[in-house]
């Protein structure tokens, strides 16, 4: 179900009350319900792991023992949030840790494990492999109970314990654990490390990449699988998938030395994926076997050897098919273009697919089934021509009444599917619908549903120009919320047919439909200020927007992603600041935006507790926000006032400690120089020149920068982008070079410009220009932040202030790639199709060339044909966030507000923002 741009978090009723009974009085902490606290740093703590069936039994056999001994400890919130743990959606390491328990010491912990694994016999739960296993349900590891926390100089939090000699060491959570060599273990001998993962490291050999030729054991062996045999005769080649409810694996059913066939197995680690009726993924494993041998014949599903399991944990092999999934088929045949990008032989193929994919449906109904995870992984395109309905785990026979397995997928998964009604056809039908949307359009549709009613139709039409109207309005009443408004699948098969034989009459693409109307953009600037205003997703108690939370990779960090409220002008409050004084500065202007500004900056000054708080960075740090509230002085939004001029005297005297445009000097630099613009002051330029200095001073021989200590995993590591790269503080170096005439800053400027272009890479002869990620990741990325567009934008101001027409050209190269017609579910300026307009707008403006104006225009056209049109006039959009339209400038719908407002007729004058 796609919410509406009102919508809320849900509230899940949780198990509060029930400790409550046991004379308790928990606190709601994110997703955890803590009961005590402890002033322990680090120890040896407990888990017991749990399922949600026996959540409130298990509980009421451990709470005494806790409550008598008043040691603290935490549950899952709620039975969400416990199902959510042992599915591994919160992390693999966190899988079934139902409780976490902080003893007082080495001799506690020991007396409570032993009374805790007598209290926990005969419950069930999933094993714990980042811990060690001491009987039944109970686990321990010797790790952080505050853990110290250290924030790197990019704003990530990293988790620390002490080791024997009080120094700072990662507190690791690995599977299987290792004790650290400092702490002596205080169990008995007998507790050994939980099982891991049948396998590590990344799945590296796919199915599509498996053919019938290569099978036989002189070609595929159990290299680190273990055993020559897994099970009954299967020989495990690789790792398809990984996941923590168990892994997809590739496979070769070895019965003879004369039979051998591909197999896939699915593997279902006991009690993952436990409901609250018991049932686990074992269930659905055996009963999804049991669902394709009802269907042999009957509807096109694969065929499954018999379940089985070993060491407890369930497996299920089917017939291995040679092709590959809708998801992938698409993308190669659309090449992330709108439909007429397929050409004649890709369009009839599709269009055959998705017949073929409704006669499966139909004869899957025939036989009384619902699939109800009809989704794009779960289509199989084989290489025969066939259709096949994969992975019928959660299918249900319409006259099965017991209670339903789980849900499907977001985007695909109709409305009252998600509501947990009963399994139905017509749920079935709307995913169908959604799927053939998918195909036409090439966009997730959770983007194309997101809007409603007259906004809906109009959207698809345009995204899907050129398809008969026949067979989009049978498709957009297929995707209808009133499951008795959507048409049978007989009559989707129909249009499918019609159009498919159109076109093979015509023998090539159908002729284009004529152009759109055009698109007033400034209106759709205003438009979207005012949905930044009235319908971003905010906090209910401060009314500020609320941002996507940041998720940290450091192990074991054990929280859910959530919604914050944070400082930054690239994703927080800051920028939402910053996109509505733009708008203002381009004529657009919007009811109720300065006193709301007002509130936003008053709130900015006081400096509230943030997870970015104290930052120094342009992009996620003070140094933007003070860019934004000058902007918002600049606009007349916000009065100038001794407060502000403080805060900005403070942010600019800060010290330099990182190189790049997003976190460090770069970014530092160019955000004094904006200040001293938009307030009229010479006083932030002291920052601009000591963050020159430091690059030039920081610059490596050859022209790059080398990333200093203080970012595990970044520290040493040369970078090409714009966000962290050379890219980007080469364009500083131009900037301040020009403004404040320094030759140092040209000449550095001029030596990073000659690493670029000596590190470009020119793929199969080809014109167009792209960079490595970094001299260690060979990653090539699109996008503002990594790849040539934002590179680009170093060639382009480097022409804008020599006249070079060596960078133009280089600048057209690193362009040359994007096409107008691109199509992306990410909207943003930061690595989506907003930036990527902003970049041509650049491009337009500094070679004078309206060519690359008409391709941000295209750009445009998608990403507003991707909004809902509220009834107040307010346009609103699911930028990044498949959730909640949330409104950052670089991340959210701040920054397509920008993005229209530059292309409005009054916006010309606007540059990129934060530059």
């Amino acid at each position: 179900m796609n919410p509406s741009p009102d919508s809320a978090l849900p509230i899940i009723p949780s198990y509060q009350d029930h400790l409550r009974g046991h004379g308790l009085a928990p606190e709601t902490s994110g997703v955890w319900l803590k009961v005590g606290r402890t002033d322990r740093v680090q120890g040896w703590k407990l888990h017991v792991s749990g399922v949600p069936a026996e959540a409130h039994a298990l509980l009421d056999a451990i709470v005494p023992i806790l409550r008598a001994g008043q040691v603290p400890f935490k549950i899952a919130r709620d039975a969400t949030i416990l199902g959510l743990l042992n599915e591994g959606s919160l992390g693999a390491t966190q899988v079934g840790k139902f409780c976490t328990i902080y003893p007082a010491d080495d001799a506690a912990a020991s007396a409570l494990a032993a009374q805790l694994v007598r209290a926990t016999q005969g419950f069930n739960g999933p094993v714990i492999t980042s811990d060690m296993a001491l009987g039944n349900l109970v686990y321990a590891r010797y790790g952080g109970f505050n853990t110290i926390v250290e924030r790197d100089l990019l704003g990530q939090h990293h988790l620390y314990i002490r080791d024997g000699a009080g120094e700072l060491i990662a507190d690791a959570y690995t599977q299987p654990f290792v004790p650290p060599s400092f702490a002596a273990c205080p169990f008995a001998a007998a507790a050994a490390p939980a099982p891991a993962s049948r396998t590590s490291g990344p799945a590296t050999f796919g199915p599509a990449t498996f053919g019938p030729a290569t099978f036989g054991p002189a070609t595929f062996g159990p290299a680190t699988f273990g055993p020559a045999t897994f099970g009954p005769g299967y020989v495990l080649v690789d790792v398809v998938k990984q996941h923590a409810k168990g892994n997809v694996y590739l496979a070769i059913l070895a019965s003879s030395q004369r039979e051998v066939a591909g197999r896939i197995i699915k593997e279902g680690r006991k009690h993952c994926l436990s409901d609250i009726h018991g049932r686990d993924i074992r269930v659905r494993l055996r009963r999804q076997g049991e669902i394709h041998a009802r269907l042999k014949g009957v509807a096109p599903v694969p065929a499954c050897d018999p379940y089985f399991e070993l060491d407890g944990d369930g497996y299920l092999a089917m017939t291995y098919l040679p092709g590959a999934d809708l998801e992938s088929v698409v993308q190669a045949t659309l090449r992330r273009g709108p439909w007429s990008a397929a050409g004649h032989a890709g369009q009839l193929r599709l269009l055959g697919a998705l017949r073929r994919l409704v006669d499966a449906v139909e004869r899957l109904h025939g036989a009384g089934f619902v699939h109800r995870d009809l989704s794009v992984s779960n289509i199989w395109l084989g290489d025969d021509g066939d259709t096949w309905l994969l992975d019928l785990e959660i299918a249900q026979h319409v006259g099965d009444v017991s209670p339903v397995f789980g849900k499907g997928t977001p985007g695909f998964m109709a409305p009252e599917q998600e509501a947990g009604a009963a399994p139905t056809f017509a749920q079935d039908i709307h995913a169908v619908a959604a799927l053939i949307l998918f195909a036409l359009t090439g966009l997730d549709p959770r983007r194309t549903l997101f809007a409603r009613a007259d906004s809906r139709m109009r959207n698809v039409r345009y995204l899907a120009a050129s398809v008969p109207e026949a067979l989009l309005n049978v498709v957009l009443a297929g995707v209808d919320d009133d499951p008795l408004a959507r048409p049978t699948l007989g009559a989707i098969g129909q249009q499918l047919a019609a159009y498919e034989a159109r076109l093979r009459a015509s023998g090539a693409c159908a002729a284009s439909t004529p152009p759109a109307p055009p698109i007033d953009f400034g209106a759709c600037a205003h438009g979207a200020g005012l949905g930044l205003l009235r319908h971003a997703f905010r906090d209910p108690q401060s009314g500020l927007w609320l941002s996507a939370g940041i998720a940290n990779g450091a192990g074991g960090q054990e929280q859910a992603s959530s919604y914050e409220l944070r400082r930054g002008a690239n994703r927080g409050v800051a920028g939402v600041v910053y996109a509505l004084a733009r708008l203002r500065r381009a004529g657009i202007a919007i009811d109720d935006a300065a006193p709301a500004l007002k509130r936003a900056v008053d709130w900015l000054l006081s400096d509230a507790l943030t997870p970015d708080r104290g930052m120094p960075g342009l992009h996620f740090g003070d140094a933007g926000v003070a860019v934004a509230i000058a902007e918002a002085v600049h606009a007349g939004l916000v009065p100038a006032s001794a407060r502000i001029d403080q805060f900005v005297a403070r942010v600019f005297a800060a010290p330099i400690t990182w190189p790049d445009l997003t976190h460090g000097a770069a970014g530092q630099g160019l955000g004094a120089m904006l200040c001293a613009h938009s307030l009229c002051t010479a006083a932030p330029l002291a920052m601009a020149r000591r963050c020159a200095r430091y690059l030039a001073d920081t610059q490596a021989p050859d022209g790059s920068w080398v990333m200093p200590e203080g970012v595990p995993g970044m520290s040493g590591e040369t970078i090409s982008g714009f966000a962290h790269g050379v890219a980007g503080m080469v364009f500083f170096l131009l900037e301040h070079g020009a403004r404040l005439d320094d030759e140092t800053s040209r000449a550095s400027a001029a030596r990073g410009l000659r690493w670029l272009e000596a590190h470009a890479l020119a793929p199969d002869g080809a014109a167009a220009l792209q960079w490595h990620y970094s001299d260690r990741q060979g990653a090539v990325w699109n996008w503002w932040c990594h790849g040539a567009p934002g590179i680009a934008l170093a060639f382009l101001r480097a022409y804008r202030h020599t006249g070079d027409p060596a960078m133009a050209l280089l600048a057209r190269r690193a362009l040359g790639a994007i096409d107008g017609n691109l199509r992306a579910p990410n909207l943003t300026i930061c690595h989506g199709l907003a930036g990527i307009g902003e970049i041509l707008l650049e491009a337009a403006h500094t070679l004078g060339e309206p060519a690359w104006r008409d391709k941000a225009a295209t750009l445009a056209g998608t990403i507003a044909h991707l909004g809902h049109r509220c009834a107040d006039g307010s346009l609103v959009w699911l930028a990044e966030d498949p959730v909640a339209p949330t409104a950052d400038l670089m991340v959210g719908m701040g920054g397509i507000a920008h993005f229209m407002a530059r292309l409005g007729r009054s916006g010309r004058e606007l540059g990129f923002p934060l530059l």
